[in-house]
């Protein structure tokens, strides 16, 4: 329990003032509640005949009073401490975590992680943003009144006093059981609501494909996650019955042998009525702070995969700014492993500045990936990348990413006005200045269209545009950026004819001047390139301008041969 707290109070980092509040509101709303004895002492004194009514008449009328208005105060006042310190703590854990995840190398990123990183910032976080305060300031506040209405039982009768007390250890071992098995069984639930927010988001991300194809069981992943999930919850539910139950009869045999034993030691009534009260008072108390003792398990478990999430190592990337040479880039002796799996092997290569390189190659030869080393979406496993002179990893992330633009042939766009998406760019430009970009990229005619222009709102995804428009915003973004390295994966390999001489023109425009590595399909684009780097097998085969690899037996010579053996290509009438 101790070790729960400490991490509770460690967890919730810039809010311990906040939290101290709402313990200390806790204490006052205890303080008040004194009051409500001391007119229930008066109270049982004139029914008993001990008190004069008329002197004990306005000091119970004041104490009630007291109790009423300062109880319900000290309670406000302390919920919405409890409230304040648990969203805000929630809050910063998950901006913290938002800005670790941006300097995580892309490869981080799996199918699996991705559903992990989603539970986590979503129904775990929010789990702890709503429990674990209350849960500390719970165990505190009761455990801190049983022991006082405990202390103040031992001066009123001692055997009375004691017995409360030994029901009191009875029960801390029950509880204590019941703790036991929820650190046992709460990381499978844990476990069982990730896969659950897992299995959720993919099968929401490929709703469209189940539908489209009318897929059998498509949804049988989730149905058995939520089987999974429901299974865990009633598991858990099962083993901790038997200690809830137990926990029960444990207040209740005590409270009666109290009762019993009051009766039969033939006290006086007022006596025993108050002594009665304080032992139903300290054992509901007591039964407070164990129903939130309870739930320890859960809250630790929960503390755990936040902190995992929070301990993956980013990235390191150096402080100091170094001055670059120019905008060349240079493969040394480059390899990449993806896990265990090298899919890159020794790679040398030379881009000069200014200049365009072609990456082709068939597919799965490894083109994607080394043209996502260059903005170290993942580290080499081994040489080394240069831009201007300078090792990536001894460039300052913020001087790495001023140096490259991206355009991939995925093109995600944010769920926002096209204004602020393509001003991701540069979000200090002006209105001006992405307008200029927006006409630079060939889409500032289809922008105009649109309802609301440039404060247009798009769907999430770039949902209501076409293809070709969303990789039109995507290159003034770019143009935007002004960046001297410019990567373009495959940005026009899955457009129509039409789109595809609009993004062209764009592209035209975006890379002037600049140095270029794109990997392109297509014949024209090929040709048009200072020098081409032929990959397979994940192995750097060819590497020249064109026409000295046209005069080579190779990749690029049967890329050419067969793009212009398919130029002519007719469907015949049958």
């Amino acid at each position: 329990m101790r070790k729960t707290l400490s991490r509770i109070w460690a967890f919730s980092q810039k809010r311990h003032g906040a939290m101290l509040r709402a313990l200390g509101f806790a204490f006052l709303r205890s303080v008040f509640g004194a009051f409500q004895l001391y007119a229930i002492m008066l109270t049982v004194g004139v029914l008993t005949g001990q008190t004069n009514a008329g002197n004990a008449l306005p000091q119970v009328a004041l104490c009630t009073g007291a109790c009423v208005v300062g109880n319900f105060a000290a309670s406000y006042l302390e919920q919405t401490a409890v409230m304040h310190t648990g969203f805000y703590m929630a809050a910063d854990k998950r901006i913290e975590l938002g800005g670790l995840l941006r300097q995580l190398p892309l490869g981080f990123f799996t199918s699996s992680s991705v559903g992990r990183i989603t539970a986590t910032l979503t129904t775990t976080l929010s789990g702890l943003e709503t429990a674990s305060v209350m849960t500390m300031v719970g165990i505190v506040s009761g455990l801190f009144n049983t022991v006082a209405l405990f202390v103040f039982m031992l001066f009123l009768d001692l055997p009375l006093g004691l017995l409360a007390g030994a029901g009191m250890l009875v029960y801390i071992v029950v509880i204590g059981w019941q703790m036991a098995l929820s650190h046992k069984n709460a990381p499978d639930l844990q476990a069982a609501q990730t896969r659950l927010a897992d299995a959720a988001l993919t099968f929401l991300q490929g709703i469209k494909v189940t539908k489209a194809f009318s897929v059998k069981n498509g949804d049988t992943a989730l149905n058995e996650a939520i089987e999974g999930s429901r299974a865990a919850n009633l598991r858990l539910t099962d083993r901790s019955m038997p200690s809830q139950f137990a926990a029960g009869l444990v207040i209740a045999g005590f409270e009666s042998a109290i009762l019993l034993t009051s009766v039969a030691g033939g006290a006086e009534a007022g006596h025993t009525v108050i002594l009665l009260i304080f032992s139903f008072m300290v054992y509901s108390t007591l039964a407070q702070a164990g129903s939130m003792l309870s739930m320890i398990g859960m809250l630790e478990s929960a503390i755990s995969e936040v902190e995992e999430l929070a301990q993956t190592p980013p990235l390191k990337t150096a402080s100091q700014l170094r001055p670059l040479q120019d905008s060349g880039v240079e493969f040394d002796h480059v390899s990449f492993s993806y896990g265990s799996t090298e899919v890159l092997h020794d790679i040398s290569l030379t881009i000069q500045p200014g200049t365009v390189t072609a990456i082709i190659g068939p597919s799965g030869s490894g083109k994607t990936t080394l043209c996502e080393l260059v903005p170290r979406f993942h580290d080499v496993t081994r040489g080394a990348i240069r831009i201007g002179g300078v090792d990536l990893r001894e460039l300052p992330e913020k001087e790495l990413m001023a140096q490259v633009s991206m355009v991939f042939q995925q093109t995600y766009l944010f769920e926002d006005t096209v204004l602020n998406n393509i001003r991701i760019g540069r979000p200090e430009a002006t209105e001006n200045e992405v307008m200029a970009a927006a006409r630079a990229a060939q889409c500032h005619s289809f922008i105009m269209a649109l309802p609301q222009g440039y404060n247009t709102l798009i769907g999430e995804g770039g949902s209501t545009l076409s293809g070709g428009e969303k990789q039109r915003i995507s290159i003034a973004r770019a143009i935007l950026k002004d960046a001297p390295i410019i990567i373009l994966d495959e940005a026009t390999s899955a457009l129509d004819a039409e789109n595809e001489r609009e993004v062209l023109s764009a592209i035209a425009e975006l890379t002037k001047n600049k140095t270029v590595i794109m990997i392109a399909h297509r014949l024209h684009t090929v040709q048009k390139a200072d020098r081409i780097a032929a990959l397979e097998n994940g192995q750097l085969v060819q590497s020249g301008t064109p026409a000295e690899l046209l005069e080579q037996e190779g990749i690029y010579r049967r890329f050419i041969e067969e793009k212009k053996s398919s130029i002519g290509w007719r469907l015949k009438n049958s």
